[in-house]
């Protein structure tokens, strides 16, 4: 098998196999099995698969795609280590054990991803701070992604145990740019009674801004709304 058909065979069975998908931090290790059979597959979300390292002779066929994800074929019998790169310079390793299967369609998702230099001039183009502040949550709430920014899942945001105790909380979803960290985490009202919605519960290190989706006073008992968190990544106490 070629390297273009090697694509073309990938490209039809990635849409047929259930992906697995993973966050992970750089120089992470995953464990996977791996098919001696079918095309294996991996891509990394908002990035592009550079290369790979392993043993001389394990993997037989690879090729990066044009959606930059890696497409690899191997008939080793053994347990194996891969190391990936990508052009962002995010590595990690994967300890594969092969089979005969279906072939493997993995999702990576970096966990310390960053914006590109047009976030940062996004960023740096505001004339102040609460343009920044209501342009980005704005775009956020429509799903109008500025340029150079990503979607990330780094979602954390640091609740203290009142909060957690008060409310259930669920996170969502989250932007990345150069600087700044924009979080949705759905709160729910998990006490007997009703709770007034305050910004300072959710105040903590790095914190610019928080909103609530509707704007509501007060929650009743069983309640969801939707909190926007504003982060400014490496950032002392804004409060």
């Amino acid at each position: 098998m070629n390297s273009k058909s090697l694509v073309i065979s990938a490209a039809l069975f990635a849409f047929a196999a259930q992906a697995q998908e993973v966050d992970i931090n750089p120089n992470a290790r995953v464990a996977v099995t791996v098919s001696t059979t079918d095309p294996n597959y991996i891509t990394v979300n908002d990035d592009r698969v550079k290369g790979i390292l392993a043993t001389r002779g394990v993997i037989t066929q690879q090729a990066v795609n044009d959606a930059g994800g890696l497409v690899f074929a191997t008939v080793h019998d053994k347990p194996f280590t891969l190391y990936v790169t990508t052009e962002s310079g995010f590595t990690f390793s994967l300890y594969a054990t092969p089979r005969r299967q279906a072939g493997l369609s993995l999702i990576v998702n970096n966990k310390a991803i960053r914006g590109t230099a047009q976030a940062g001039a996004w960023e740096a183009d505001k004339p102040g701070y609460s343009e920044l502040i209501s342009q980005l949550v704005s775009r956020f709430v429509n799903n109008d992604m500025p340029a150079g920014f990503v979607y990330t899942k780094n979602r954390e945001v640091p609740l203290s145990a009142s909060v957690l105790q008060a409310f259930r909380v669920r996170p969502v979803a989250a932007w990345q740019g150069d600087r700044l960290r924009i979080v949705r985490l759905d709160i729910t009202n998990r006490s007997a009674g009703r709770i007034e919605l305050n910004e300072r519960y959710l105040w903590s290190k790095g914190v610019m801004a928080v909103s609530f989706w509707p704007q509501l006073d007060v929650i009743s008992p069983g309640v969801t709304v939707s909190a926007i968190v504003v982060l400014k990544e490496g950032a002392a106490d804004e409060h």
